[in-house]
């Protein structure tokens, strides 16, 4: 070997560029070195040598374990799973009712005045109201000793007034809701309580029509007071049933629009809906109002159910529900302030 290894012929035999990767030879920097996973990534690498046979696991827990054991495990196993699903729709439900809580204090109770207000039967002093009407021209006729043609025909529609508001506040009988409805389909202004209001103040000024006249007309005049008392009371009773028609919208819609505030409503009318025969009637808008914190008379449930019969067929479908809740206020951003 020479003193200088560079010099030594052995040396420089081998010295020379590195030999070519074979074909199969994979080489560091090279593009496709790391194509083929390893093999300590090969999915399967482990999968030969750990297997659980679950037919095996069965026979030594019947054979460890006694079957009427390993029934009551399934069963707690049930059990618990059932209980957890509960838990989880709870507080999905709970949750859901936070955002429908009442953020307002509670309103202090009622005064002496306000029950006394709140009991007053107003559709049944209404009632009297169309018997009065009916009553007091034929007195009139009867008493007086010579009528006007023109003081006739008066006393004629005031008659017919009295039968359509007889009918209109009578109670609700099988005979008396089908001319109710008929009433209310073709003359829609009568199934607002406003409407009727407008309607009790057109009849009395008809009442005083025959105030100055030979006869006096005093029976229709005592007729004409009552119905304008009347008429006030359901200018107020409309304003207070639409104040309380608000706040069930409010409560419902939860602060929500659009996609979401309807379905709330629909999911609130098929909570209501117990019976799901697709109609609620007057004790589940009392149920829907005693929800939002509001107490309805008779009077305010009477005009808060016929506004929301659209239809006029009795009873309050779903189709009306989501109509007079929903659409009037997304389509024509229309607020109900009397009913």
């Amino acid at each position: 070997m020479a003193d200088n290894p560079f010099e030594d012929p052995d040396v420089q035999a081998n010295s020379g560029p590195p030999p070519a990767p074979q074909q199969n030879q994979q080489v560091y920097g090279d593009d496709n070195a790391y194509d083929e996973a390893p093999a300590y990534q090969d999915d399967n690498a482990y999968n030969d040598d750990v297997q659980i046979d679950v037919q095996q696991v069965q026979n030594l827990a019947n054979q460890y374990i006694p079957q009427e054991q390993q029934q009551q495990m399934a069963i707690s196993a049930g059990s618990a799973v059932a209980n957890k699903a509960a838990d989880n729709v709870k507080a999905d439900y709970n949750n859901a009712q936070k955002t429908q809580a009442d953020q307002h204090e509670a309103p202090p109770p009622p005064t002496f005045c306000i029950k006394m207000f709140n009991w007053f039967p107003l559709r049944l002093f209404s009632f009297f109201g169309g018997i009065l009407l009916i009553g007091s021209p034929i007195l009139d006729l009867a008493f007086a000793k010579k009528t006007p043609a023109i003081q006739f025909f008066i006393y004629v529609y005031l008659v017919a007034f009295g039968v359509i508001t007889s009918i209109v506040e009578s109670p609700t009988w099988k005979f008396s809701r089908f001319f109710q409805l008929k009433l209310f389909f073709w003359f829609r202004l009568l199934s607002r309580m406003w409407g009727r209001a407008w309607f009790y103040l057109f009849v009395s000024i008809l009442c005083y029509g025959g105030a100055n006249s030979e006869t006096g007309a005093i029976f229709t005049v005592i007729a004409g007071v009552y119905i304008t008392i009347i008429s006030i009371l359901s200018f107020i009773f409309s304003r207070l049933a639409g104040k309380k028609f608000a706040r069930m919208r409010e409560y419902i819609a939860a602060g929500t629009e659009n996609e979401d505030m309807e379905g709330r409503f629909m999911r609130k009318f098929d909570e209501l809906d117990n019976d799901s025969d697709g109609n609620i009637g007057s004790a589940e808008i009392v149920t829907a109002a005693a929800q939002a914190a509001r107490e309805l008379t008779n009077s305010e449930r009477h005009a808060i159910q016929t506004f929301l019969d659209e239809s006029c067929n009795g009873y309050v479908s779903k189709e009306d529900w989501m109509k007079q809740f929903v659409t009037q206020y997304q389509e024509n951003g229309f607020k109900q302030r009397f009913l």
